[in-house]
């Protein structure tokens, strides 16, 4: 896979990595490690990479903030943090 994929998952971006992916197939006939036959493959293989790549950039992002205190939602989570210890 070529260093250069931006990271992140926005359309553009994907879309972005997608191009490159199919232009470096035309190019020498590889994406990565695997050898599509076809441009339909080669799409298909390029797009897989693409989405695996903005679902890794997104498991990075921050978790959304706790609920309220005195919430019944934000005893239950205390509840499971205290199990899970």
């Amino acid at each position: 896979m070529p260093a250069r994929l931006k990271k992140g998952g926005s359309r553009e971006t994907v879309s972005a990595n997608i191009k490159e992916l199919v232009h470096d197939w035309e190019k020498d006939g590889t994406i990565g490690n695997s050898h599509p036959r076809t441009k339909q493959q080669a799409v298909k293989q390029a797009v897989a990479i693409s989405l695996g790549e903005a679902r890794q950039t997104a498991r990075g992002k921050a978790k959304p903030p706790p609920p309220p205190a005195g919430t019944p939602s934000a005893a239950k989570e205390k509840r499971q943090r205290r199990r899970a210890s």
